[in-house]
């Protein structure tokens, strides 16, 4: 009688990288986006140099974590109940985070609570990380992002008039933090990526023209309203033109053709200091189109004047710093057109905000034009 040989038990594969976006990914960008809405309302109820960096540090802040997320669900089997749990409760911690953030620099707990979800959203990324292929970039990557994190809590209970400037050195460290661990040891899949944070921008304009249109309605003027709210939708269009008719499809082509050990810092700059610059262009220039429909008629004065070209400067910056990150030139066109819309500046000041509305939407779908050009 033969003895029957034991059949090993087959290894626990680490789950390669996804392919595509998930439903619950759509569901955690939601809430990352009423994070990012939240962050645009503190520049829109003060308008002022302060508020603008406080704007700036917090989406920092903000955006480091959700690109980490990203970074995460590429790797994450979300068909499994760990990780759907997981992603569910950093989920819940953003959340908490864009409860605190308008009240996160004033006296009381808000700056201790805004602290403390950070820190819980960086616990689950650590976390999540642990049994994936990231294991080996996020035990040199994740003791960066927990003292960040602690540095935060440390803010929320120094005194408000300090916080910004704990606030801001958490920044800094994570800004600095791929100079100074590396970013070896990530994998990217590279459909996915792409896709992942092209749906957070679509879904980031989407809002902008939300939070317009709520502002144009409260106007009594018919011509406001309507005059307004279009040429905002024209701007907003233009500037979802100007990334999806071809930058989408053109990063995915030469993350693919890099080495896999280049992709990753690739992707670092790229998808996270290059998409940091293009999230806070159309943060303010939701914010600006705002001010601009409010001051329809009338010359605007201060910040407020400022905050349309401000923002679309950086968009067109930010995306034209992306160009360069992925195919190694910089795209005049985009660099002149910034440049442009920041000349135009004055004009909100001149004439009205329907001028401010006008000029930069024209700059703007003139690159459009522009383009289509063979």
């Amino acid at each position: 009688m033969t003895r029957s040989k034991k059949v090993p038990e087959p290894a626990r594969n680490v789950p390669g990288p996804a392919e595509s976006v998930r439903p619950l990914e759509l569901f955690f960008d939601l809430v990352f986006v009423f994070t990012i809405t939240q962050i645009a309302s503190v520049l829109a109820a003060r308008p002022t140099a302060q508020d603008l960096a406080r704007v700036m540090v917090l989406l920092a802040l903000t955006w480091w974590m959700y690109a980490g997320y990203a970074w995460l669900t590429n790797s994450l089997d979300l068909e499994r109940t760990r990780p759907r749990l997981l992603l569910l409760t950093g989920m819940a911690g953003f959340f908490v985070m864009s409860l605190a953030v308008p009240r996160s620099f004033e006296p009381g707990p808000w700056g201790l609570v805004f602290g403390i979800a950070y820190l819980v959203v960086v616990l689950v990324h650590t976390v999540g990380f642990l049994g994936t292929s990231g294991r080996a970039g996020i035990t040199r990557v994740g003791p960066l992002n927990l003292t960040s994190a602690l540095i935060l809590v440390a803010a929320g209970a120094a005194p408000d008039r300090l916080r910004l400037w704990i606030m801001a050195a958490a920044c800094l460290l994570q800004l600095l933090a791929p100079f100074i661990t590396g970013v070896g040891g990530f994998t990217v899949g590279v459909g996915h990526f792409v896709e992942r944070h092209g749906l957070a921008v679509i879904i980031l304009l989407g809002e902008s023209i939300v939070e317009v249109g709520t502002a144009a309605t409260g106007q009594s003027d018919v011509l406001v309203v309507v005059v307004g709210s279009l040429l905002a939708l024209a701007l907003t269009a233009a500037m979802w033109w100007l990334y999806f008719d071809r930058e989408e499809r053109e990063s995915e082509r030469l993350l693919h053709r890099m080495p896999p050990e280049r992709r990753a810092r690739v992707a670092v700059y790229a998808f996270g200091y290059a998409y940091y610059v293009m999230i806070l262009g159309i943060a303010v220039t939701a914010v600006g189109m705002q001010e601009a429909i409010d001051s329809f008629d009338g010359p605007m004065h201060g910040l407020p004047a400022g905050l349309l070209p401000l923002g679309a400067a950086l968009f067109l910056f930010g995306l034209a710093y992306f160009r360069r990150s992925l195919a190694g030139t910089w795209p005049v066109a985009r660099l002149l057109g910034a440049v442009a819309v920041a000349v135009g500046a004055p004009v909100a000041r001149w004439g009205g905000g329907w001028q401010a509305l006008a000029v930069t939407t024209a700059v703007l779908v003139g690159l459009v034009l522009a383009e289509q050009r063979p």
